[in-house]
């Protein structure tokens, strides 16, 4: 602010100045009127109102009301009071500066999106507001409320003459516990429907209902106007009899208002409407008075049995399985009837099955298999087994009974001792109450439990990530270059290190440390000889004295002649000197201080190391530049904390914490692991299933990936092919899973050395550098190049479009659009399938190019996808 107003302030003396420096009172008021401005503009009041401060609203409708600052702007998020009937959306920010007469006015807009969910007068109360001024307060704004229009400024049709819901049903009087259809109608005006914004919302409570059905929008010509009539069902019953009353299902939709633009840039404008359908009042009847028999099912059932084998011998198991199926109130019924049988059979605990329709709440079966054990031969007869439910439809209790059975056991195996009372019917059923039967040894196998997520893995694991097929064969063919390299270096340091001028004086340094310790660990007056000579020999080489006796002048020369040696050769040449007496004169001593003047002496040497850069001298090597890089990535910090969340079963910590863990480490297979546990946790399954994918691909031969693919493919009813076979690990695919895609494309590289050498051996062979044993060892090396060469591309070939660095995995169903936006109805879209394996080729916007392996191309949100390695 202050700089516009000194930016005006500079414009107004630049046009002004020839008539201030014509005139100095004219100077004086021209700068007077200035600072006059410039005050005023300071010293308005500011305010906080709402824009508008009040009118009409439609009902469900949503509007824009904005809070305006004026001259001032608001200290963090503003607290907005509660509103009963008004329900606020996330804001939207402007701002604008304006100077009018010299009075500069600066507006801070904060625009909410409002939608009355009442049919009455809606009141703003007044608040305080705090502001970088200060709190100011906010003035009361009241609307009234009234029928929602489609279009701008309340000019445009009704809302309810372009779009309705209504909730139905076939009667109003049914059972309790009867299942009843209930249909959910969507009616819009064809030219004003864009799409639909939300899901049939509808609390079902009290009632006992299914999901609702996948909406089937189409077109009908009602009125001469085209509609879209979009159709949804489901079903429910009433546990209580009674009055009730269906609550209202509200959905949001998209509306085209208008466009935007012309031509190619045109834009439809679309707003959003909340639908509401009206509540349907319906009458629960109570059931007659039941019967004994009766366990609370209500529906239309049937009633089977069947005894497998109906003739066996004594030992032989007799399965006797009863079924009931049909459509009801199943959630309330809890078991099958109980069943007699002679004592003479050993019964094994029936345990029942309940099979439901897919999708469904209200259509299914439960099935109960009981084994029998005869310990008696004889000709049983297996009463027949009833059960009564209510039919709504009749309106009456039914019951129905299987067909009996005779049962023939013949002497097979020894009898068992019979029991007391033989004879006597015994009766089993699944109530908790009943008595329990021992098990027999012969009992059948028990059903292996259904596969639950397995526990978190500790610590980062990382997989190899393909490489991209555009330069796959120069990463192939460069650590064939990049070990002749190597080999040259090394070489060139070998020869470096042989011919370093400094090699045998570093060799004399530590040989004369040798000498002086033995020196001063030898017992009795005189010295060792041999330590004293062999100090002679190394000291010689020290100082590179070229004779075995110098004399005094000869030995300081070659000690001057080195950097360090200039100071110490006076001592040097004393030591020497003394050492020469003790081994040639007739007194063999050495003086008292003789062993520390050399160990000083000695220290004061330094004899320069090898130096590393000598390799790239022109006799070791030609000059080049070789440079290696080593890039660790960053382990991810918050591993530990996500394992302890997911322990205390706070799974959705557990998520975030993986998840930032795999932000920065995609190729952390464990990360991908255990962020699939949490996943499936909350029953997100097809999530759970992408990342179990990349975990599989980053480490194919770990027991627990293999586990999580299956696990994943069987929970969340997804069956990509590639996936599919790779989890079953049947056929090519059993070799494929072996090794994950990274490691097979190591491995055609390894092929392509391995047959490079074989290559190289054969051709000194040929030009007679090695011997006779080079040709069948470099054919062996050849072929076994050309096997490993061929499992690698057939195993490359069997992951497909999943051994591509940017292979994406779909979670959720989706639609694939020709360009990258929404806007454009007109454009050719196609429905893409959960599951769906493909490669990401670009991004723009939060959309994200696929490419499919036949050729297909499109545009796809990309929070629908899951990378796969990226």
């Amino acid at each position: 602010m202050r700089r516009i107003i000194a930016q005006f302030i500079a414009s107004f003396v630049a046009s002004c100045s020839p008539a201030i420096t014509a005139s100095p009172a004219r100077q004086l008021t021209s700068v007077g009127l200035l600072i006059l401005l410039a005050v005023s503009s300071h010293a308005r009041a500011q305010s906080v109102r709402w824009d508008p401060p009040g009118g009409q609203l439609g009902f469900n409708q949503v509007s824009q009301v904005a809070l305006t600052f004026e001259d001032c702007e608001p200290d963090g998020d503003p607290r907005l009071p509660k509103v009963d009937g008004l329900a606020f959306g996330q804001p939207s920010q402007s701002s604008e500066t304006s100077v009018v007469n010299f009075h500069v006015t600066s507006r801070f807009s904060l625009t909410y999106p409002v939608r009355p969910t009442k049919r009455a007068n809606i009141v703003i109360p007044a608040f305080e507001i705090k502001t970088d001024k200060g709190n100011l307060r906010v003035a009361a704004a009241s609307f009234n409320v009234g029928d929602a229009t489609v279009g701008n400024a309340g000019t445009g049709p009704a809302l309810d003459e372009v779009a309705s819901a209504k909730l139905t049903t076939i009667k109003n009087n049914f059972w309790a516990g009867e299942v009843f259809p209930i249909t959910y109608n969507l009616n819009v005006v064809r030219r004003y429907f864009h799409s639909l914004a939300t899901n049939v919302e509808w609390p079902a409570t009290p009632l006992v209902a299914e999901d609702w059905s996948k909406p089937d929008p189409s077109e009908m010509l009602i009125r001469g106007e085209r509609r879209v009539v979009s159709t949804q069902t489901t079903r429910a019953y009433a546990k209580q009899a009674g009055r009730s009353t269906l609550k209202p299902a509200t959905q949001m939709v998209n509306l085209m208002v208008g466009t935007t633009g012309f031509g190619l840039f045109s834009q439809a404008t679309v707003e959003q409407r909340a639908l509401q359908s009206s509540p349907q009042d319906i009458t629960i009847q109570a059931l007659p008075p039941s019967p004994t028999n009766f366990s609370g099912a209500v529906g239309q059932f049937t009633f089977t049995a069947k005894v497998v084998p109906t003739s066996a011998a004594i030992g032989e198991p007799v399965t006797w399985t009863i079924e009931l199926a049909g459509t009801g109130n199943w959630p309330d019924i809890t078991g099958l009837p109980s069943r007699e049988v002679s004592n003479e059979f050993q019964v094994v605990q029936p345990k029942s099955k309940r099979t439901m329709k897919e999708g469904a709440l209200f259509e299914g079966g439960l099935s109960e298999d009981v084994v029998l054990v005869p310990s008696h031969p004889g000709s049983y007869k297996l009463k027949p087994v009833n059960f009564t439910y209510f039919d709504p439809q009749a309106g009456t209790y039914k019951t129905i009974s299987s067909e009996p059975v005779t049962l023939t056991i013949t002497t097979g195996a020894p009898e068992t001792p019979a029991r007391s009372n033989p004879g006597a019917p015994v009766q089993f059923s699944l109530s908790p109450t009943a008595a329990a039967t021992p098990a027999l040894p012969t009992a059948t196998p028990p059903v292996p439990p259904e596969n639950l997520p397995r526990d978190p893995l500790a610590g980062p694991r990382r997989g190899g990530v393909p490489f991209r097929p555009d330069n796959f064969w120069i990463v192939a063919a460069a650590p064939a270059v990049g070990i002749v390299l190597i080999a040259w270096l090394i070489l060139a340091a070998l020869r470096s290190r042989a011919t370093d001028p400094q090699r045998y004086r570093r060799q004399a340094r530590a040989q004369l440390a040798a000498a002086l310790a033995k020196l001063r660990t030898a017992h009795g007056p005189l010295p060792d000889s041999s330590a004293l000579r062999s100090w002679q020999q190394q000291a010689a080489a020290l100082w590179e004295i070229p004779h075995a006796a110098p004399g005094t002048p000869l030995l300081q020369t070659s000690i001057v002649a080195h950097a360090q040696g200039g100071a110490a050769a006076p001592d040097w040449a004393s030591l020497w000197i003394e050492a020469d007496r003790a081994l040639h004169s007739r007194e063999p001593s050495l003086p008292a201080d003789w062993l520390t003047r050399a160990e000083t002496a000695l220290q004061k040497v330094r004899v320069p190391g090898w130096a590393p850069f000598s390799l790239f001298g022109l006799r070791n090597l030609l000059p080049f530049i070789f440079s290696l890089t080593l890039i660790l990535a960053p382990l991810a910090a918050q591993a530990d904390s996500a394992t302890e969340a997911y322990k205390r079963g706070d799974f959705p910590a557990a998520e975030t914490g993986w998840r930032h863990t795999i932000t920065s480490t995609p190729n952390d297979w464990t990360a991908r692991h255990n962020l699939g546990l949490a996943l499936g946790q909350q029953d997100r399954w097809a999530e759970a299933t992408a990342h179990w994918t990349s975990a599989f691909l980053l480490n194919s031969r770990a027991e627990t990936t293999r586990w999580d693919l299956t696990l994943g493919l069987q929970r969340s009813g997804l069956a990509p092919a590639e996936l599919v076979n790779l989890a079953r690990g049947e056929g090519r695919s059993r070799l494929a899973r072996y090794a994950t895609p990274a490691e097979w494309q190591l491995s055609l590289i390894g092929a392509a050395l391995l047959l490079a050498a074989a290559l190289s051996g054969l051709l000194l062979h040929g030009y007679q550098r090695i011997g006779a044993w080079a040709k069948p060892a470099a054919l062996t090396a050849g072929l076994l190049a050309v096997l490993l060469a061929a499992v690698a591309t057939l195993s490359l070939h069997t992951y497909g479009p999943l051994a591509h660095p940017e292979a994406a995995f779909v979670w959720q169903a989706s639609v694939l659009r020709s360009v990258p936006t929404e806007a454009d109805t007109t454009q050719k879209i196609s429905p893409l399938s959960a599951g769906s394996i493909a490669v990401a080729e670009k991004t723009f916007l939060g959309w994200t190019k696929l490419s499919f392996p036949g050729g297909q191309t499109g545009w796809v949100r990309t929070t629908d996808l899951i990378s796969l390695y990226r």
